[in-house]
């Protein structure tokens, strides 16, 4: 059963949903019918108490109040109070239009029914415009309407010799909302009547335009509380208490990223966070939230209401399976993104026929003279966090740092308490690459942070493998049992464990990307540690913002092939001091 919060914000969801598309499926019935012309049997009636001028005149004012509705749907689809308001208001005018129209009562009658029902949810759209986007919606539609105008001055000077200027004023203004009845004059110059054909649409298209930019400025997103350097540290710091306190999944400290903002909620057992960022009006969320046990339904609901008020779609990148039944409670739409393998050191060996590649690796290593050391990040001399940033800055692909929902974004931060640091090196004492490591108590141990390795030409392949295996062996000594190594993207269908046409047909895709990216490759890797696949999905908002949400997603991860495959392409952290 789910907790009341989460059940009440569940059905505003679906009210705002529904309300949206029934007011879209209106708007096309009246933009329809201003276009059609009405039944005779009704329009002869009509014509008997009303002037001829009446019918004419509301049907063209049905189509700006048509359009009109449509673009309030996207206010109403995010919950804002004032186009629910001008949506009723709205409505009212349209049921009027359509009977004055032609006595349309089918039509007048499906707005009445929608507004009274819209009337009776109000609570479904508690949202309000900021101060801030009030005033920006004010300032354009000053500056709209003085375009018009001048748009309107200059051609009023057009026509202004065969018309008197305030007729020609009329008809051009009326234009803007589509109403053609009154003729405009040849234009200076236009004899052939090459452009009057081209001015009706322009007008049109003129004063869409400026309802459109209107609309837009008042129910787009909101941006998001500018923070100093300063604020953002000390909230990060306080997000950093609750990871300790409450996190302990695989991804979980990655919530402390440096371009992540921090959503609390505080509760009688501690406080929970929500780590995100805002870009083009999406709302990215990774890790999961963050909170005390058995608070995880009211922390998200408070942080969707946040969102809400916002005027944000919201996408959670990297979700795990546990929280897949609260999202999928409250309207949202998880889609299977991959597996990230987790090693269980305790059990792990080197020994069988399935291990001869990495039994290569470790040997080729040894070889060299190379051997492992196990460092604390936080506290690691300052002559060996030079060595191995030199490193890092050698073995990184590209300027951009890659990587959003699993990466650190900084390397051995003085702040960043528990991160492990494997260090491979010559028996000369050079670095020869090194491994960064998360704390994840959850699976009692660490998490895959970075890998970096050096570009001389004395190291031997396989180094890589070397280090983790090197590090795996270091746990199960200590008494630690959890290794999370990388992601593998849509693993079940580039292994073939998914079956039928479509994954076949994703199967031949997925291998054509992979001369390009690091698809199957990245599943070869972590499938020869024989390791336990933990299912990781992308949760995405309604099907109409599936789009947007997959690009933004796609540029926060930072890479051209597929969202969080970063992780283990070579990136460029933040240097702590």
């Amino acid at each position: 059963m789910l907790p009341p919060l989460l059940a009440r914000r569940a059905r505003r969801a679906r009210t705002r949903r529904l309300g949206a598309v029934l007011v879209v499926l209106l708007a096309l019935v009246g933009i329809a019918s201003a276009l059609t012309p009405p039944f005779r049997e009704r329009f002869g009636p009509l014509l008997e108490v009303l002037p001829l001028g009446v019918p004419l005149l509301t049907g063209t004012a049905l189509v700006p109040v048509s359009v009109a509705l449509l673009l309030l749907a996207r206010g109403l689809r995010q919950g804002q109070r004032l186009a629910w308001g001008l949506t009723i208001g709205l409505l009212a005018a349209s049921a009027v239009l359509h009977l004055l129209k032609g006595i349309d009562v089918e039509e007048a009658a499906l707005d009445v029914v929608l507004l009274v029902w819209l009337a009776s949810n109000a609570r479904s759209f508690p949202v309000l415009p900021s101060a801030a986007r009030t005033r920006r919606a004010a300032r354009v539609l000053v500056a709209g309407t003085v375009l018009t105008l001048a748009a309107c001055a200059a051609l009023v000077l057009a026509v202004g010799e065969e018309r008197h200027p305030g007729e020609a004023t009329e008809a051009v203004v009326e234009r803007l909302v589509g109403d053609e009845r009154r003729p405009l004059p040849v234009l200076r110059g236009d004899e052939q009547h090459l452009v009057l054909p081209l001015l009706n649409p322009a007008l049109l298209a003129l004063g869409l335009t400026l309802l459109v930019v209107l609309g837009w400025t008042l129910f787009g997103p909101h941006r998001p509380a500018a923070l100093t350097p300063g604020q953002r540290l000390a909230e990060r710091e306080r997000a950093r208490a609750v990871v300790l306190a409450h996190g302990g999944g695989t991804l979980d400290y990655f919530a402390l990223r440096d371009d992540k903002d921090f959503f609390f909620v505080t509760f009688p057992e501690g406080e929970g966070v929500v780590a995100h960022s805002v870009r083009n009006g999406v709302c990215l969320v990774s890790p999961d939230p963050v909170g005390p046990a058995g608070r995880g339904g009211a922390l998200l609901t408070e942080f969707l209401d946040h969102v809400e008020r916002n005027g944000w779609s919201v996408a959670v990148v990297g979700a795990g399976a546990a929280w897949l039944p609260l999202y999928e409670a409250v309207g949202l739409r998880p889609v299977y993104l991959g597996d990230e393998a987790v090693l269980d050191c305790s059990r792990f060996s080197l020994k069988g026929s399935s291990m001869k590649s990495l039994r290569g690796s470790v040997n080729r290593v040894t070889k060299a003279g190379i051997t492992v050391e196990f460092l604390d990040g936080p506290t690691m001399p300052a002559e060996v966090k030079a060595e191995l940033l030199a490193i890092s800055g050698q073995s990184r692909q590209g300027e951009a740092e890659r990587g959003y929902s699993m990466t650190l974004s900084r390397l051995f931060d003085p702040a960043d308490t528990g991160v492990l640091v494997s260090v491979a090196r010559f028996a000369d004492g050079r670095p020869a690459g090194f491994v960064q490591w998360t704390p994840a108590p959850g699976i009692e141990g660490y998490s895959l942070d970075v890998m970096r390795r050096s570009t001389a030409e004395d190291v031997p392949n396989g180094l890589t493998d070397a280090l983790v295996v090197a590090t795996a062996q270091h746990l199960a000594e200590n008494g630690m049992r959890g290794l999370g190594l990388n992601f593998a993207v849509l693993r079940e269908v580039v292994s073939g464990e998914r079956e039928g046409a479509v994954a076949d047909l994703g199967r031949r895709a997925l291998h054509a990307l992979s001369r390009s990216a690091q698809i199957e490759s990245l599943w070869k890797f972590n499938a020869k540690y024989d390791p336990q696949w933990q299912p990781r999905y992308v949760v995405l908002d309604s099907v109409e913002f599936a789009a947007a949400q997959g690009l933004t997603i796609a540029g926060a991860e930072g890479v051209a092939e597929l969202p969080v495959v970063g992780r283990f392409l070579g990136r460029h952290p933040a240097v702590a001091s």
